[in-house]
């Protein structure tokens, strides 16, 4: 089933945590300000629950062990909502239009059970999933059991079915969500003073009318708000450079709300909370104040160098649209929360890098496997990360068993970083690469092996995006 029903101005992008989980952090590392944590603050907070359509019983989360009085490892799940209905918030889009609500934006935060550490996993909003059953809000209608991406679950029952959609996906317990929208978002930043960035490139970006200089730069709730959004006119375009722009702002949300300078100013402290609350929704064991400044206060340890980061390991999807969990690598993710262990991403073989800009480099791409629609489905996910695919077409003949990607003279670094990334059961290291003299643009054979299409590194890029977490102590420049 697709998910093009609701007519959509524009996509809001996959902000690698909800603002109210930073805010969490902000109490969790210090433990500073939580006597400010008033009745006020609680009664800001909306509540929403778990759904438990067709389930036995929800088991219980405790935030502390009630036979051995010690913490818990805790899996919060935190979505951002692109719901127009905020203060401002029409400018990115028609609240009417846009009345169903989606999570673009949704991060499962495991907290150790010591409370030193916790990671971060970004599960992109253009996964493919079948979709749990879940009760409509306010309704004794269930919906859901078929095929589609997977923030159509926010959509079609809300937070509570999200969760159970990650439960589903994950084979974990997730004990809490909290949700937050366009408007909560701006105004944190606003009340943090603004965020500063440090940018590789200027920023000229029409959709979210987004103007910034080259540098470090403060940015405001609502340039905050353009930067998290921004895709096609930054880096390679693509959604997976978005996700890493997107970690670096909240790692820099998280210094500045952790610095001395906020959590010495109680008023101004008191004043990211009161912003946060005002636009968030969250199970209703967490929507109890003291609940929430009880988690808070046990995840006081956690520091940000021993915050990760990182997206759950992906392929792209068969349509070239969308992309579908790489289920043996997100094992070992979900297995490590289980185990609460921390994370750490497997050595691979160095990827060869990209030594230009994808949009620098012309590709023309032919079907040489016999195989309707396999050329066009390698050239659509070229597309998406930012290469400028001029043909698609048959190759002359259609007997090609592997790929191959052939190249003029002087690109063969470019040829090397492609076809490294075109993957086939028989050709599990890449396409074979062919040099062809005054050949006009790069020239991708798709084989009848193909099945997938990797990212392909730029050589700016020092760290896989999709498997390697990044910490939120690192200062990096987008």
């Amino acid at each position: 089933m697709s998910d093009t029903n609701t007519p959509r101005r524009r996509r809001w992008p996959m902000v690698v945590l909800a603002v109210l989980s930073a805010v969490v952090v902000v109490a969790s590392i210090t433990g500073a300000g939580l006597q400010y944590m008033t009745s006020k603050l609680g009664d800001n907070i909306k509540i929403a629950g778990f759904d438990t359509s067709g389930d036995a019983a929800r088991p219980s989360s405790f935030l502390v062990d009630p036979v051995t009085n010690s913490y818990m490892a805790t899996n919060i799940l935190l979505m951002g909502s692109d719901s127009r209905t905020g203060p401002g918030d029409d400018k990115y889009g028609d609240p009417v239009i846009n009345s169903n609500a989606r999570s673009d934006t949704t991060i499962l935060l495991h907290l150790s059970a010591d409370r030193t550490w916790a990671t971060a996993v970004s599960i992109p909003r253009d996964t493919w999933i079948t979709l749990p059953t879940c009760r409509r809000e306010g309704s004794d209608q269930v919906v859901g059991g078929y095929e589609s991406k997977f923030n159509a679950a926010f959509e079609m029952a809300g937070p509570g079915c999200t969760a159970k959609a990650v439960e589903q996906m994950t084979g974990l317990q997730i004990d809490h969500f909290l949700v937050i929208d366009f408007a909560g978002f701006k105004n944190v930043i606003d009340s943090l003073g603004g965020v500063e960035m440090c940018l590789t490139q200027a920023v000229n970006d029409k959709d979210s009318k987004l103007i910034l200089p080259a540098g470090i730069s403060l940015l405001n709730g609502e340039q905050s708000l353009g930067f998290v959004r921004a895709r096609k006119t930054l880096s390679d375009g693509s959604d997976l450079a978005r996700i890493k722009r997107q970690q670096a702002f909240l790692s820099s949300m998280i210094r500045t709300a952790t610095s001395s300078q906020l959590l010495l100013n109680p008023v101004k402290l008191f004043g990211v909370l009161e912003s946060a609350t005002q636009s968030i929704t969250t199970d209703p064991q967490l929507g109890d104040i003291t609940n929430l400044r009880d988690f808070a206060l046990s995840a006081q340890t956690v520091s940000p160098q021993n915050m990760g980061f990182l997206t759950v390991p992906w392929v792209p999807r068969e349509d070239g649209e969308n992309v579908v969990i790489d289920q043996e690598k997100a094992a070992a993710v979900w297995a490590s929360m289980k185990s609460d262990t921390q994370y750490i991403a497997p050595k691979t073989t160095k990827a060869p890098e990209l030594p230009v800009a994808p949009g620098d480099v012309s590709v023309r791409v032919l079907n040489g496997s016999g195989i309707p629609g396999k050329g066009g489905a390698v050239a659509d996910v070229l597309s998406q990360m930012g290469f400028a695919v001029q043909i698609i077409d048959d190759a002359p003949t259609s007997d090609y068993t592997t790929s191959v990607v052939q190249f003029t003279t002087g690109d063969d670094a470019i040829a090397k970083a492609v076809a490294y990334a075109i993957k086939g059961t028989a050709s599990p290291d890449g396409a074979t690469i062919q040099e062809s003299a005054g050949l006009d643009m790069l020239t991708i054979i798709v084989g009848a092996d193909e099945t997938s299409v990797d990212t392909i590194k730029v050589r700016a890029d020092a760290v896989d995006p999709i498997t390697a977490p990044t910490t939120a102590d690192k200062v990096t420049c987008s």
